[in-house]
């Protein structure tokens, strides 16, 4: 299910960012930024997904899209507003958005998640020998 839904996910929104990038109208730039947010959170998804299934990820990949699509709007809002918006952290707001917004939080989110979830959903010493068995790394050397 998270498979295909990620797929759907890339196929639709892949020709989509492109035409919105290129036609330029002001609806464009906010459907650009929405799927460029989503795409790479079903890039992350195809990646951690086993046999088809999240499991607790799910959840976190939700909200990470969510996050980074909350994150956007903002800035999309407050854009060329300097001076009127808020600051936070001695920056503008629409700059703190995107600094701690889109590149920070998503790195330390996906980063912990990874080592919550890497007993159970990282490799195993099954799946390196199926990886050996299927490219002849198992064969003794002549």
């Amino acid at each position: 299910m998270a498979q295909r839904v990620a797929l759907f996910l890339l196929g639709i929104s892949s020709p989509l960012i492109l035409l919105t990038f290129i036609v330029g109208t002001a609806a464009g730039e906010w459907l650009f930024a929405v799927l460029a947010m989503i795409f790479p959170v079903a890039l992350i998804t195809l990646g951690a997904q086993r046999q088809g299934q999240l499991g607790p990820l799910a959840w976190l990949f939700g909200t990470l899209a969510s996050f980074l699509v909350a994150c956007v709007v903002v800035m999309l809002v407050w854009r060329g507003q300097i001076l009127q918006a808020p600051w936070l952290g001695g920056l503008p707001l629409t700059t703190a958005v995107q600094v701690y917004g889109l590149f920070l939080s998503p790195l330390v989110l996906v980063s912990l998640a990874y080592a919550w979830t890497f007993e159970s959903r990282g490799l195993r010493q099954d799946d390196l020998d199926d990886l050996r068995r299927r490219f002849g790394r198992d064969k003794p050397k002549s």
